[in-house]
C-alpha cells in the first residue's frame, strides 16, 4: 500500500517538474499557389524518434495552430487536408527556445503536384461521428494475445465489470456486432472475451434503433447500447485466428481457439472453450432467463425450485464473476453469416455451454425488528450443473426497393443438475439460539423453449410514410424432479429443545408457456420533418404448471405420502391491448417526439388442489406517456433526454394464496390483492468529445419512482421462522449516474481518466406490520492512468473507492457504513529477444463490515512470454496466478430487511504452462503502435 502511494506521488511530482520545462510549437498552414490560410487542416504533433503521436489539433479560420505545454525534446508536425498534399515540420524545443514559431508551412495543391512522400496515419484516438462515439483500437496498446475485452478496459468511458459485463457511458452494453453483424447471437461476452484485439481497427459505440426507427428515419426512443467492432482490412479477407492450450499446477488447464474466414458479406466462425481456471468465454444468459422462468413456472404450481439466480446469487454460485466459487467450463460454437442471392441477409449461429460452478459460502446477516434484531448464520456447498445449448436464425428478405421482411427464430435446450447442502441456526439479540437445523437438496430439470420473432415493414410512396406488422411467438416446455430433507430444532427461551421438524419429500413438476404478441405500426408525415405514429398491440400468454410432493413413510420406507397442501395444478392467462399515438419532430440541430399509449390488460388464474380450489382475476388500465428530446450542441458534442412510463403487473407467483415451505425458515405466501406496478423512468446523456486534444467528457443520468411497488412484508414468529408475504406500497425511487473525463498529460505520453458512479435507493418494506424505510447511497469515484514512456513500455496504475450508507427508519442505531478500495497497478514490458512481460496487482481493502469479513486482499497475477516461429505466429507463456495465494470473494447487501456479509471460497495461487499459435501471417503483434503515424519517403 505504502509503495503504491509513493509511486503516485512519485509521477505527480514528475508531472509537476516536467511542467516547468514545457514549451509551445506555432505556425500556420499556408496555400503557396493562391498566397491563402488553409482552414480546417489537421495538425499532428508527433515524438520525432519514433514517429509516435502527442496530440491533435485543427488550423483555424485563418490557419493558425497551437500545441502549449510540451515537454523539452523533438517533435514532427504533420499536416494534413482532403484539398492538399501532406507537410511536414520539424521542431525543437530546448532549454534555450521554449517557444518555437514555425511560421508559414507550405501546402500545395494535389491537383497541381506529384506525390514524393506517401503517409500513412491513423484516425484520432477518440472522434463523435453523429451518434456514434468511434474509438481507433490501434492508439491503445495492449499485450501481444490480448482479447477485445482487454481493449475496451483502455477506452475512455467505457468499463469492464469483474463479470465481464461491459458498461459505455454507464450504461449496459447489451449487443457486441462484429462489422455491423451478430456475432454468435446477443451474448456480448462471446465477442469480447475470444475475438482477438489486434483484429480489430474500430471500436464504435452506439444507440442501436429499434427495426421500426430505422424503418422511418426517426428516432422513436427504443435503442439497445451497442459495441460494433469494425475489423481490419486485412482480416476481412481470408482466414485468422488462434489457438491456445496450457497445463498447470493443481490440475489446473485451459484451451482456447477462435478460427475465423472472412470473404466479402461471407463470415465464417467457430471457436471453443474448456478451463477449470474461472476463465469465461460467455455468458450464462440463457441459464438465467431458464432458471428465472422455471421458477416462475414452478412457483405456479405451488413450490420453488431454488434456482432463482438474482444478481446476488448469481455471484454465489460463481455466475458472471472470476472471484467466486471455483468454475468448470465448457463451450464452443459456429457462427455463419452471409448474403443470400440478391434479397436475403442471412445471419445465424449454433452454441452449447456447460457451466459447472462449486460453490463453498459463509453468509452471516442481521435481520431488523421493530425493536431489536437477531441473527442468522449459514454455511453452505453447491454443486450446479448446467447444459444450454442454443440456435439462432436472424434472416432478412428484401422482397423489393420499399418492403422486407425479417424473421428471427431461436431454439434453445436446457439441462440442469443443483445439488445444496446447508446448515444454519438463528439467534436472538443475546445471541440465544432460537432454531438450527440443516437442508440438503437435490434438483433435475430440463427444459425447452422456442422463440420466434417476425417483422413486415413496407415504406408508402412519400418518406416517413410506412407500415409495419410485427409478430412474437413463444413456446417453453419443462419437467423437473427434486428431493428435499431437512431437519430443523426450535428452542424454548431455557435453551431446551422445544420442536423438531422434519421434512422428507420428493417432488415432480412440469410447466407450459405458450405466448404471442402482435404489433401494427403507421406513420404518417406531418408538416415538415415530423410525422405521427399511430400503433396497436395485443398480447397473450397463456402457462400452466403442476407440482405433486410424496412425504416418506416411514412405515413402508417409501414416498407414498401424497402432501396436498404442496402439491397443485395450475394454469393462469395473462393479455393486453395496447393503443398509442406519438408525434416525432426531427432537425438539423434537435430532435423530439411526445406521445403516449393506453394499456388495458387483465389476469386469470386458477389454482386447483385437494383441498381447495381458487379463481384470481384481476384487470388493470393505464395511461403510459413517453417523450424524447436530442440537441445537437455541434457535431461533437450531444445531448438526449428520455421519459417514459411502464406497468409491472404483479407475477401470479406473487397472487395466488399457496405457501412456499421449501426453505423452512422462510415461508413465502402470496397476495390476491396486489395492484399493478407503474413506474416513471427518466434518463439522461451528454457526450463531449475533442478528438483533437483526445479528451473526452460523458455524462449519464437516470432516474426511476414507482408507485405501488411490489415490495416484501416481513413476520417473525417466537420460533424464528419468517413468513414473507409481498404488498403494495409508494415513495420508492431510484437515482442512478455515471461521469467520466479523460485527457491527456503531457509527461511519459500519459493519458488520465477520472470517473464517478453514484446511485441513492429510497425503499419500503414491513416488519411485523411496521414500515421501514430504507435509504442507500452509493458512491464510487475512480482514477485511472495510463502512461506509455517508450514504445516497448505500457504502465497502468488505478485506484477505486466504493462508499455505502444504508439507514433504517426502524432501526436507526444498525446502519449499515462501509467502505471497499481497490488499488491496481499494471506493466506489459516488450523484452529484448522477442520476451514480454506482463503484470497486474490489485490491492483491495474492506472495512465495517462484520467480524470476519474485512480482508484486506492482494491479488498479484504475472506473465512471461516468449514469441517464436517464423512471423512470431508462436507464443510460450509462463504465466502466474494469485501470486500471493490469498484470493478471496467478499460481498455485502444492505438494501432488504437485513443486512448481509458473504464470503466465496475461490481459485486461488496456480502456474501454467502455455502455446498459443496464430493463424495471421503478422503474428501475435500485429495491433498496432498506439496510434503512430508513420512518414516513409522515396
Amino acid at each position: 500500500m505504502k509503495v503504491f502511494i509513493t509511486s503516485l506521488i512519485f509521477l505527480f511530482c514528475v508531472s509537476f517538474v516536467s511542467a516547468q520545462k514545457t514549451g509551445t510549437i506555432k505556425g500556420t498552414a499556408t496555400d503557396t499557389l493562391i498566397k491563402q490560410p488553409v482552414s480546417g487542416a489537421t495538425v499532428s504533433l508527433l515524438q520525432k524518434k519514433d514517429s509516435s503521436l502527442v496530440s491533435f489539433t485543427m488550423a483555424d479560420d485563418a490557419g493558425r495552430f497551437e500545441f502549449k505545454n510540451l515537454a523539452l525534446g523533438e517533435y514532427r508536425i504533420l499536416i494534413t487536408h482532403a484539398n492538399y498534399r501532406n507537410s511536414s515540420a520539424i521542431a525543437v524545443i530546448s532549454e534555450n527556445e521554449k517557444q518555437v514559431d514555425l511560421g508559414n508551412i507550405a501546402m500545395n495543391d494535389r491537383s497541381k503536384t506529384l506525390s514524393e512522400v506517401t503517409v500513412q496515419s491513423e484516425a484520432p484516438p477518440v472522434t463523435l461521428i453523429n451518434d456514434t462515439i468511434q474509438y481507433n483500437a490501434g492508439s491503445f496498446k495492449t499485450a501481444p494475445n490480448a482479447n477485445v475485452e482487454q481493449l475496451l478496459k483502455k477506452l475512455p468511458g467505457v468499463k469492464v465489470e469483474k463479470d465481464g459485463t461491459v458498461k459505455a457511458q454507464g450504461e449496459k452494453v447489451s449487443r457486441v456486432l462484429v462489422d455491423g453483424k451478430e456475432f454468435f447471437g446477443s451474448d456480448p461476452k462471446i465477442a469480447t472475451k475470444n475475438l482477438p484485439a489486434d483484429a480489430v481497427d474500430k471500436v464504435q459505440v452506439y444507440d442501436k434503433q429499434s427495426d421500426q426507427a430505422q424503418l422511418t428515419g426517426f428516432d422513436d426512443g427504443n435503442y439497445e447500447k451497442t459495441i460494433n467492432l469494425k475489423l481490419k482490412k486485412d482480416k476481412k479477407k481470408g482466414m485468422f485466428g488462434k489457438v491456445s492450450g496450457g497445463g498447470g499446477t493443481g490440475g489446473k488447464y485451459a484451451g482456447k481457439f477462435n478460427l475465423n474466414s472472412f470473404k466479402g458479406p461471407r463470415q465464417v466462425s467457430a471457436l471453443g472453450t474448456a478451463n477449470n481456471t474461472n476463465t469465461e468465454g460467455f455468458s450464462f444468459t440463457d441459464i438465467l432467463n431458464f432458471t428465472g422462468e422455471l421458477n416462475r413456472m414452478m412457483q405456479k404450481g405451488g413450490g420453488n425450485v431454488n434456482i432463482n439466480f438474482s444478481d446476488k446469487d448469481a455471484a454465489a454460485y460463481g455466475i458472471g464473476s472470476n472471484n467466486t466459487g471455483v468454475n468448470t467450463i465448457r463451450g464452443g460454437g459456429l457462427n455463419y453469416n452471409n448474403i443470400i442471392g440478391n434479397k436475403t441477409d442471412l445471419q445465424s449461429n449454433f452454441f452449447y455451454n456447460r457451466f459447472n460452478p462449486y460453490a463453498d459460502s459463509h453468509i452471516q446477516r442481521q435481520y431488523l425488528l421493530p425493536d431489536s434484531s437477531y441473527f442468522y448464520d449459514q454455511h453452505a456447498v453447491t454443486n450446479n450443473i448446467n447444459d444450454n445449448q442454443r440456435l439462432n436464425v436472424n434472416a432478412l428478405y428484401q422482397i423489393d426497393s420499399s418492403s422486407s421482411l425479417r424473421i428471427n427464430p431461436s431454439l434453445g435446450y436446457q439441462k440442469t443438475s443443483n445439488r445444496s447442502q446447508s446448515d444454519y441456526i438463528t439467534s436472538v439479540g443475546n445471541k440465544a439460539i432460537a432454531n438450527q437445523g440443516y437442508s440438503n437438496s437435490v434438483l433435475n430439470n430440463e427444459g425447452l423453449n422456442f422463440r420466434n420473432d417476425m417483422i413486415y415493414r413496407k415504406k408508402i410512396n412519400h418518406r416517413g410514410r410506412t407500415f409495419s406488422l410485427a409478430l412474437n411467438t413463444s413456446f417453453n416446455h419443462s419437467t423437473g424432479s427434486g428431493s428435499l430433507f431437512s431437519q430443523n430444532n426450535f428452542y424454548d427461551p431455557a435453551g431446551a429443545v422445544a420442536l423438531r421438524d422434519t421434512i422428507n419429500q420428493l417432488n415432480k413438476t412440469a410447466a407450459d408457456l405458450r405466448g404471442y404478441t402482435a404489433k401494427m405500426v403507421y406513420t404518417e408525415p406531418l408538416f415538415r420533418r415530423s410525422l405521427l405514429e399511430f400503433s396497436l398491440a395485443r398480447s397473450g400468454t397463456k402457462s400452466t404448471a403442476e407440482k405433486t410432493t410424496d412425504d416418506y413413510n416411514s412405515i413402508t420406507g417409501k414416498y407414498d405420502q401424497p402432501n396436498a397442501y404442496l402439491s397443485n395444478d395450475f394454469n393462469n392467462v395473462y393479455s393486453f391491448t395496447q393503443e398509442a399515438i406519438r408525434l416525432r419532430k426531427q432537425k438539423h440541430k434537435y430532435r423530439y417526439s411526445l406521445g403516449a399509449a393506453l394499456q388495458q390488460a387483465e389476469l386469470e388464474g386458477r389454482l386447483s388442489n385437494s383441498t381447495k380450489d381458487s379463481v384470481l382475476k384481476k384487470s388493470f388500465n393505464k395511461i403510459l406517456p413517453d417523450a424524447t428530446f436530442g440537441y445537437n450542441f455541434s457535431k461533437l458534442k450531444t445531448a438526449s433526454l428520455r421519459y417514459s412510463t411502464a406497468t409491472n403487473q404483479p407475477d401470479i407467483t406473487q397472487m395466488q394464496p399457496v405457501p412456499d415451505n421449501s426453505d423452512p425458515l422462510n415461508i413465502k405466501l402470496g397476495n390476491p390483492n396486489l395492484a399493478q406496478e407503474y413506474a416513471h423512468n427518466i434518463q439522461g446523456n451528454l457526450n463531449f468529445v475533442n478528438p483533437y486534444k483526445n479528451r473526452t467528457f460523458f455524462v449519464f443520468l437516470a432516474m426511476q419512482a414507482t408507485k405501488n411497488k411490489i415490495v416484501n412484508a416481513d413476520s417473525l414468529t417466537s420460533s424464528g421462522i419468517k413468513y414473507t408475504r409481498p404488498v403494495n406500497t409508494n415513495g420508492v425511487y431510484n437515482l442512478n449516474s455515471n461521469i467520466s473525463y479523460g485527457f491527456p498529460l503531457h509527461f511519459l505520453g500519459s493519458s488520465l481518466e477520472i470517473s464517478s458512479n453514484t446511485n441513492y435507493n429510497k425503499s419500503r418494506q414491513f416488519i411485523n406490520g411496521a414500515p421501514n424505510n430504507i435509504r442507500s447511497l452509493a458512491f464510487g469515484p475512480g482514477l485511472r492512468l495510463d502512461m506509455n514512456p517508450t514504445n516497448k513500455l505500457n504502465l497502468g496504475l488505478g485506484t477505486n473507492y466504493n462508499f455505502s450508507h444504508t439507514t433504517y427508519s426502524l432501526q436507526p442505531a444498525l446502519s449499515a457504513k462501509y467502505l471497499s478500495q481497490e488499488y491496481s497497478a499494471s506493466a506489459d514490458w516488450e523484452m529484448p529477444k522477442k520476451f514480454f512481460f506482463s503484470s497486474d496487482f490489485t490491492y483491495t481493502l474492506n472495512s465495517g463490515r462484520a467480524e470476519g469479513f474485512n480482508n484486506h486482499t492482494p491479488l498479484w497475477n504475472a506473465s512471461l512470454s516468449k514469441q517464436v516461429l517464423k512471423y512470431k505466429r508462436g507464443e510460450i507463456k509462463l504465466s502466474a496466478n494469485d501470486l500471493l495465494n490469498s484470493n478471496i470473494g467478499i460481498s455485502r447487501s444492505a438494501n432488504q430487511n437485513y443486512i448481509e456479509d458473504s464470503r466465496v471460497g475461490t481459485v486461488k495461487r496456480f502456474f501454467m504452462l502455455g502455446f498459443t499459435y496464430s493463424l495471421s501471417k503478422t503474428g501475435l503483434n500485429d495491433a498496432g503502435g498506439g496510434g503512430n503515424v508513420r512518414v516513409i519517403g522515396r
